[in-house]
């Protein structure tokens, strides 16, 4: 089935005919409990049990629900998919009353969810030889379990990876040391109600025009569409805590390469203003022969959702990948 390509006007009409409902029909949706018993959600969809499998760990504000388009492409090649919500966001469970607030108390949380996740992949696909690509925060995450699991995945993915995130020009220790004096602050005067970060409020729709995520307004649309249809996805700026924790996390992470257990793809988006590339290029050199670093010059920060002239080349990528290593 051949899908047009993302800047034709056909493009979203094919979207709603096929990947919608396939997302609908073919895509399971699992529950899971933490070790703190906050509740996990993820989606999957399995080809056969031998298929090749790639799990996804996504961004921050993502959900899987935004992964419809990835999940039946994947689909299309005979590759099997799984994708995670993490806690604070999507579908998974909330650690505070406002569920607009991006937060985590402890961004080893997100490690100890992954295992969790992980553990019941192991059951529902055990004879699949395994992948996993991790966009932004999520490729922070996957990063960091990789370094200290062995999951057995032959080969990572990493999508403009939040290794380091950009600060306005505000130097990254000074950034971490507000978010900490801000975070210690909140804690003293209301720890059970944490508070956003400087400036952060609840969801916004963003119009296509002042986004700084994609080229592709069509993918950007369903996006949008896709997050008012299910408006427990939803997700406005993040607290003090997240912050703080995230801050903290990039700076241990660059220089952590060495202690990953597999080898990897790392994709820097050429016109991102989310994270850093320095950042990148630190934990890419720290990993050595382990980790292929590669520019897409010119691509946004959501490089799953850009424009096909920039997204082809990375799906065309994890194919070969895929295909190579699962004919050996």
């Amino acid at each position: 089935m051949i899908r047009p390509a993302d800047n034709e006007p056909k493009w979203l009409e094919f979207y709603h005919q096929h990947i919608a409902p396939f997302w609908a029909d073919s895509v399971e949706h699992i529950y899971l409990d933490a070790a703190d018993g906050l509740r996990l959600f993820y989606a999957y969809h399995k080809v056969s049990d031998t298929a090749p499998l790639l799990v996804i760990s996504t961004g921050r504000i993502e959900a899987a629900i935004k992964y419809q388009e990835v999940i039946w492409e994947l689909a299309q090649q005979g590759i099997s998919c799984a994708v995670i919500d993490h806690r604070g966001q999507g579908l998974s469970g909330r650690m505070t009353k406002n569920s607009h607030q991006g937060h985590v108390a402890d961004f080893r949380d997100f490690i100890d969810d992954f295992s969790v996740f992980m553990n019941d992949i192991d059951e529902r696909f055990p004879k699949a030889s395994r992948y996993a690509l991790g966009h932004s925060m999520g490729g922070a995450i996957l990063s960091w379990a990789c370094c200290e699991q062995d999951f057995k995945f032959k080969h990572l993915f990493l999508t403009a990876p939040m290794f380091g995130i950009r600060t306005a020009g505000i130097p990254a220790a000074i950034a971490r040391a507000i978010a900490g004096a801000g975070r210690w602050l909140n804690e003293t005067i209301a720890p059970d109600n944490p508070w956003y970060f400087l400036g952060m409020k609840d969801y916004i729709a963003i119009p296509f025009a002042e986004n700084v995520l994609t080229h592709s307004e069509q993918r950007y649309q369903v996006f949008r569409e896709a997050y008012e249809s299910e408006p427990r996805v939803k997700l406005g700026g993040p607290t003090f805590a997240w912050l703080h924790e995230a801050l903290t996390t990039c700076k241990q992470l660059q220089g952590m390469g060495s202690q990953l257990k597999v080898t990897a793809t790392l994709f820097n988006a050429g016109a991102d203003v989310v994270v850093s590339k320095k950042a990148q290029q630190r934990f890419a050199n720290s990993a050595g022969a382990n980790v292929e670093f590669c520019s897409i010059k010119g691509a946004k920060h959501e490089l799953m959702m850009e424009s096909d002239v920039y997204r082809q080349p990375i799906m065309d990528s994890i194919y070969a990948r895929l295909k190579s290593s699962d004919a050996q």
